[in-house]
């Protein structure tokens, strides 16, 4: 049986961006982008809400 793996960005008031709308304060540093890497190497399917799903299709499509 396959491992389901739940990742999410949020805060405890349920927000993920700043007090102007900003996302900067979530830029990962190095060590945590290796944890994700290694944490999502052998994904073979994401389930994406539509927001997600939208921003990701720009990577899908990109030249």
């Amino acid at each position: 049986m396959a491992s389901l793996i739940h990742t999410a960005i949020t805060s405890l008031d349920g927000r993920d961006e700043d007090g102007t709308g900003g996302f900067d304060w979530a830029e990962p540093d190095a060590q945590l982008h290796a944890f994700v890497s290694d944490l999502e190497r052998s994904v073979g399917t994401y389930l994406y809400g539509r927001g997600m799903y939208e921003a990701m299709a720009a990577w899908e499509n990109s030249k």
